[in-house]
């Protein structure tokens, strides 16, 4: 095999990376569902949109696969799992039960997928 496709077999979507962007997907709307039932008002727009900016905007820096500051496996996953934690805690004081359940079940799938993945790297 030449070093070409090495790289480019390296970079290939996996089955992995899918459900592991597909759990960021929904723990990003969980967060921000949580900003939309924990704010009445006109206040619930700002509080909405600035938590998904800054669950994007942190996932950006220390979780994202081509993050300037990405964290090593390990300490990556417990910040998954922290970030997911996070938006289940504000969903359970907003008493949004199967929100928790879908934000806990999405933050499994990513710290799952990206545990494999970086096992068969």
């Amino acid at each position: 095999m030449s070093e070409e496709s090495t790289a480019r077999d390296e970079r290939a979507m996996t089955g992995w990376h899918l459900l592991a962007f597909l759990g960021e997907l929904v723990l990003w709307g969980c967060a921000a569902y949580a900003g939309w039932v924990l704010a009445d008002g006109g206040l619930r727009w700002v509080v909405t949109v600035a938590f998904l900016v800054a669950i994007i905007t942190v996932w950006a820096i220390f979780a994202a696969p081509r993050a300037a500051r990405r964290l090593s496996t390990g300490p990556r996953l417990a910040f998954i799992a922290g970030l997911g934690i996070a938006v289940a805690a504000l969903l359970a004081v907003a008493g949004s039960w199967t929100a928790v359940i879908v934000a806990l079940a999405s933050t499994v799938a990513v710290v799952i997928a990206q545990w494999f993945d970086a096992r068969r790297g």
